[in-house]
């Protein structure tokens, strides 16, 4: 799959994105904790979101229109439905695994920059 910049990336010749640079391996690093389904769900869901980041997307709206968030997620699921033969029946287990990873995720980068 060929890789995309997000706007952020684009914006300002990469300043911003250089900024990123270690938050980004650290969301890395939690992502491979994830397990094997939430890693393909997590994968779809970067897809949509790159292909919804743009200048004037409603990802960047003041308050972005639940009506458009629930059509993507409807989209990605039906996408998962596609490819989840023989995926794991512990959803809820997975679910939490990966809940978890994106809390320790968003508390160990906030730590860093307090340091």
């Amino acid at each position: 799959m060929e890789e995309r910049k997000s706007f952020y990336k684009t914006a300002k010749k990469g300043k911003f994105y250089r900024q990123e640079g270690p938050i980004e391996e650290e969301r890395n690093l939690m992502k491979t904790y994830y397990p094997e389904t939430a890693g393909m769900i997590q994968a779809l869901v970067e897809d949509a979101c790159d292909r919804l980041d743009y200048e004037g997307s409603f990802l960047y709206d003041e308050y972005p229109d639940k009506w458009n968030l629930e059509r993507v997620c409807r989209k990605i699921e039906s996408q998962m439905e596609m490819q989840a033969q023989g995926t794991s029946e512990n959803l809820l287990g997975e679910f939490i695994r990966t809940l978890f990873c994106q809390e320790l995720y968003q508390r160990r980068c906030r730590r860093k920059r307090w340091k």
